[in-house]
């Protein structure tokens, strides 16, 4: 971790520096700025640090003067001997808020806070780049038709889709109301292009809404019929796909 430390009293400055010592022998500190002046020129030259240690009041003003025109990422941890600016502080990337004269205890709370702040952020980020690995790896699934009718184009929202079915060579798709809409797709791409959670063909012919089934019964040869909302059909499952479907509805 690269640090600087903002402190115009030679004292104060020492005893931060063995703070900063005794905690991590690792910390190294970049500089030690006195003035506004002198912070301010060494930001222009410098990379910004990971950490700030920062006093208030300096020799040619109070530091916010400073903070207030930079824009600055760094986490600051405040030490000063005046609790006046403690709102100032937290708006200002302010971390930690250190009264003046602090004990080592004080010090080690502050950087903990520093530690576990960017522990939560890590795992946040952490969170976030699973869940877009995961929506990438997530197979994309059709989520409308667009159906050429004599008045235009209509668009059919695929969740509102109970049932495909084919009939005389064309294929349609049946909607809560009933209504059928012809589309230039067949099942085969149907069954590649919809989500297998929601939809399943039950046959040669026919494709079903797992969200409109409103009853399962049993059919000759161990078969399965189904009925599905809104519709008079029953729609009876081939052979070879039943055993799949009972697992697909989790009925045994």
């Amino acid at each position: 971790m690269r640090v600087i430390v903002i402190e115009d009293e030679p004292l104060a400055a020492q005893k931060l520096f063995g703070f900063i010592e005794r905690y991590d022998g690792s910390i190294k500190i970049a500089a030690r700025l006195e003035s506004i002046e002198e912070t301010r020129k060494w930001f222009r030259s410098n990379m910004p640090p990971d950490l700030i240690f920062s006093d208030i009041e300096l020799l040619d003003g109070n530091v916010f003067e400073f903070f207030e025109k930079e824009e600055l990422n760094a986490p600051i941890i405040f030490t000063t001997a005046y609790d006046q600016f403690l709102m100032q502080a937290f708006e200002r990337n302010g971390i930690a808020y250190l009264l003046k004269p602090f004990n080592f205890e004080c010090f080690v709370a502050a950087m903990q806070k520093l530690e576990n702040l960017k522990q939560n952020i890590f795992l946040t980020q952490m969170d976030f780049l699973k869940k877009v690995q995961n929506n990438f790896n997530r197979p994309k699934y059709k989520e409308r038709f667009v159906v050429k009718l004599r008045g235009g184009i209509q668009f059919i929202e695929t969740k509102t889709i109970s049932h495909f079915q084919i009939k005389n060579g064309i294929l349609f798709a049946y909607d809560a109301a009933g209504s059928k809409y012809p589309l230039n797709e067949n099942l085969g791409t149907l069954e590649e292009i919809l989500d297998p959670k929601m939809f399943f063909r039950i046959n040669r012919s026919e494709m079903i809404n797992l969200k409109f089934i409103e009853r399962l019964e049993p059919y000759f040869n161990d078969r399965l019929a189904i009925l599905v909302k809104n519709s008079k059909v029953k729609f009876i499952a081939s052979t070879n796909r039943t055993p799949n479907l009972r697992k697909w509805i989790g009925y045994s």
